[in-house]
């Protein structure tokens, strides 16, 4: 062989030695990495929390690099979607030299004041070696502290940043590449694995939440059934069919199990009567509704009931609406409401007769003494005149009292016709003024000069009937009363579609027991054989028949002041005493 054929093969000999113990140094390196993974993932592989798997993973880092310190920085979650350094807080430390580990709860890590370094085209934290870099961006670095070699290895799943894990060591120990390749192997491991122990975590506090969620339901469900159960109306719900489909246990006053009623319909237990004209047997009845009805307990025996309606939705979900039936049993109320009113109709026919039997019984005894005297035989004519006169008075006296009665009892409509009570009523007050109890008190009057007239329908006599009873009503009060002068006024105004008349008196006014009852029939605050106590239940009777309304304002020592108003009349204005308008 010739020398320059052997110096060929010696180089290929050294170009394939070469490239063998390339091949071994890198199988060498994988095997290397393998186990490296096969070690890490060991480790983490059991762990089913944060701070386990920072114990873990800060361990085998620090066997594997040599490094002072460790520092372990995670997304915090309330930071929403932000993705760089600024997001991170401080959950673990490692120091080597005296393998202590710290690991911090989430409300207590501290956040970690680093300027972002992102890969230029993804936007997301890379692997960053920083061979000097200042002791304020490491996150365990100490005042007055020189520069440190760091390594920032970023903890990434799909895209998506979790935390990043910070080696410190000194400046004059810069990281090799190796070092970081190693690091990049160790960071995708513990990404996988802190990425699911999130997962468990987040899985745990939702299974949590739904645990406790399920709970107050509970509570809540239980709460609501006592309140139905314990309810004092039947509470029931039916379907679309008008199906019970459930009852509370109230519905037993009717004689009624559950099981009676479940899965019957409910609207043929009532009698069928027009009010429920608009709800059919075999369907629901409408929402948001009332019903008085007779209801068929178990006995067959009628039932006076209130039935309330509503929409319940659909509580299950599936398609299929509710509604519920609230049901108070009105019979007993009814039957006492009926013995009050019978009570009060024999109590009021009770005070008619003593009050009746007081006022006219003293005239009856004045007339019965007189005739007796004239029956013995009066020869004076002057005194047999003056016994007559005197059974006439009280005769006339016990037909005003009758007449008052049949007042009370039905007023007469009268004739009707439009009058202006500008006009009419200072008229009326006038013919007032001329008596004796009017002497000494001062008339005023608010009429509104030189506005339309105020005109209403009516009778004049009521109209003068209700004036005068008010004003010697109010004259009555004040006689006697020196300071404040007595005044008596009438003020005229008007409000929508209504004319005001306002009757007030600056007398010694009224308290509110004596308020509340001064419409009642028969009661008077005045002396015995001074009043019949109708005049203002008389009043209040013929305002009503007008469809007016009469309002009383009075206070101790303030006066009483009575607003009576009318329709306004809508007809043609007639100052015509003796013709009647339309």
């Amino acid at each position: 062989m010739d020398e320059k054929r052997f110096d060929e093969l010696e180089a290929k000999l050294e170009i394939y030695k070469s490239t063998l113990t390339e091949i071994y140094e890198r199988y060498d390196q994988k095997l290397e990495e393998l186990s490296l993974v096969r070690r890490l993932g060991d480790a983490l592989r059991t762990t089913l929390s944060v701070e386990s798997l920072a114990s873990s993973l800060m361990n085998a880092v620090a066997h594997e690099i040599i490094v002072d310190r460790l520092a372990l920085l995670l997304k915090d979650p309330s930071e929403g979607g932000a993705d760089g350094w600024a997001s991170l807080r401080l959950r673990a430390a490692y120091w080597t030299d005296t393998e202590e580990f710290r690991f911090y709860e989430g409300p207590d890590a501290p956040p970690w004041p680093m300027d972002p370094l992102a890969d230029p085209d993804s936007g997301l934290p890379r692997l960053a070696n920083l061979p000097e870099a200042p002791a304020a961006a490491d996150p365990l670095g100490r005042e007055g502290e020189g520069p440190r070699a760091l390594v920032l290895a970023p903890f990434l799943v799909r895209h998506r940043f979790l935390g990043v894990m910070v080696l410190s060591r000194s400046a004059g120990h810069p990281f090799s590449a190796e070092n970081g390749h190693m690091l990049s192997i160790m960071a995708d491991q513990a990404s996988a694995a802190l990425n699911n122990v999130q997962l468990f975590d987040d899985l745990s506090s939702a299974n949590a939440k739904l645990i406790e969620s399920e709970r107050r339901a509970r509570e809540s469900s239980s709460y609501l059934e006592r309140l139905l159960e314990t309810a004092n109306d039947a509470i029931l719900t039916i379907d679309g069919r008008g199906l019970v489909t459930y009852a509370n246990r109230k519905t037993g006053q009717w004689g009624w199990t559950k099981p009676d009623l479940l899965g019957h319909d409910f609207r043929r237990l009532l009698e069928d009567s027009p009010a429920l004209s608009d709800w059919r047997p075999g369907a629901p009845p409408p929402a948001d509704r009332t019903y008085e009805a007779v209801l068929l307990n178990a006995a067959g025996e009628r039932r006076t009931v209130m039935i309330s309606t509503s929409s319940a939705g659909d509580p299950g979900g599936g398609g299929t609406e509710s509604w519920m039936l609230m049901v108070s049993d009105l019979t007993e109320r009814r039957q006492l409401e009926r013995q009050l009113l019978h009570s009060e109709k024999l109590a009021s026919i009770g005070i008619l007769a003593a009050v009746v039997a007081h006022e006219v019984g003293n005239p009856l005894s004045t007339i019965s003494g007189y005739a007796q005297i004239l029956g013995s035989g009066v020869e004076d004519e002057a005194e047999r005149s003056e016994y007559i006169q005197a059974i006439l008075t009280q005769t006339g006296r016990i037909q005003k009292i009758l007449k008052e009665l049949l007042d009370y009892s039905r007023p007469s409509r009268g004739v009707s016709e439009t009058l202006d009570l500008a006009e009419h009523v200072p008229r009326i007050m006038g013919m007032l003024e001329a008596q004796r109890v009017f002497s000494r008190i001062r008339v005023e009057y608010l009429l509104d000069p030189g506005r339309a007239p105020h005109l209403v329908a009516m009778d004049r006599d009521h109209l003068a009937q209700v004036v005068v009873i008010v004003a010697m009503n109010a004259a009555q009060a004040m006689s006697g009363q020196e300071d404040p002068q007595p005044r008596f006024t009438v003020a005229l105004s008007r409000e929508p579609g209504k004319v005001v008349m306002a009757l007030s008196d600056n007398g010694p006014g009224m308290p509110p027991g004596v308020m509340r009852r001064v419409y009642d029939p028969f009661f008077t605050t005045k002396g015995p054989g001074q009043g019949t106590g109708l005049g203002l239940a008389i009043c209040q009777r013929i305002v009503d028949s007008y469809r007016g309304s009469i309002e009383l304002v009075t206070a101790p020592g303030r006066g009483a002041s009575f607003a009576i108003s009318f329709p306004e009349a809508g007809g043609q204005w007639c100052r015509s005493p003796n013709r009647t308008c339309s």
